[in-house]
């Protein structure tokens, strides 16, 4: 496989502001580092059915987009052994660090690399395949970055790739509608901008892989159900926590904010049992061929 090293974006590069979002002191990385197994139990399910549709075979060569703390570069190797490799990718070197935490001496086919899938140079035709769970809603530029993967996966290789859709996920719909009322809804700004809600429409998620070089996009909406917490207050905990959640509520007077926060739990409560807090969530399952 080709030598990867591990890439500092300089100032200006793209995707900075995601960079400091997913620092391991920024919103999103900071969250994400507290909540690794809240988070790896919600995500889990659509990591499985991606591995499941991309077919991975012993001695293949993966490359995991936005792979975060790791979980399913890992899987990924796991599969491809004796001789296969994963190339686990992302921005954010403090939720690698927790990754090659994970791995230790244990895994002997899994690198995993501190650099920005859009611009990274990878060897041309280097991959049999790319995954990524929810990894590729955040790219500045989706049509560079599908490019750049597409560069990446050798001559009839394939993409499969899961991205949130929160419209569609029960656990969000519920959050909104609680909220709403007190404090409004938050602003994600234009369609398409870098986010969870990014690829919401998936006629622009067919586009932006096509723009890369892919063919044979097929897309499915998958909705399983996802545990996401204890109970009713510690899910309430979670949500707040969350980079919207601080944003919708920034500014807002503190009894609107209280009252969005009670409406909250009182959703959520419906949903607690004995295994904790579980709703569905649905997320797009985009597969290609190069």
């Amino acid at each position: 496989m080709t030598q990867l090293n591990d890439e500092r974006a300089p100032d200006g590069a793209p995707n900075a502001q995601q960079r400091g979002l997913w620092a391991a002191d920024g919103v999103s990385g900071e969250l994400y580092l507290q909540e690794a197994e809240r988070i790896e139990a919600m995500n889990g399910p659509f990591g499985e059915a991606m591995l499941d549709a991309a077919r991975l075979e012993p001695d293949e060569r993966v490359l995991d987009v936005g792979c975060g703390t790791g979980a399913t570069t890992i899987e990924a190797a796991r599969r491809v052994t004796p001789s296969g490799a994963a190339v686990g990718v992302d921005i954010s070197a403090a939720m690698l660090d927790l990754a090659r935490q994970r791995t230790g001496d244990r895994i002997h086919n899994v690198v995993f690399l501190e650099a920005d899938a859009q611009v990274y140079p990878f060897g041309e035709g280097t991959f049999d395949a790319v995954i990524s769970r929810f990894g590729t809603m955040f790219f500045d530029d989706p049509e560079a970055a599908f490019a750049n993967l597409g560069h990446a996966v050798r001559p009839d290789g394939r993409l499969v790739i899961a991205c949130p859709n929160p419209p569609k996920s029960e656990w969000v719909a519920v959050a909104f509608a609680a909220a709403a009322p007190h404090v409004g809804l938050p602003d994600m700004g234009p369609p398409g901008t870098p986010g969870p809600f990014a690829f919401a429409d998936g006629d622009r998620l067919i586009r932006a892989v096509k723009s890369g070089g892919f063919r044979d996009v097929t897309l499915e909406a998958v909705t399983k159900p996802i545990r996401l917490g204890d109970d009713a207050d510690d899910v309430v905990e979670f949500i707040t926590s969350l980079k919207e959640g601080r944003e919708l509520f920034a500014g807002k007077p503190e009894a609107k904010v209280a009252a969005a926060v009670d409406a909250l739990g009182e959703a959520v409560k419906r949903y607690a049992g004995p295994a904790g807090v579980v709703m569905n969530e649905t997320a797009w399952l985009a597969s290609a061929r190069r």
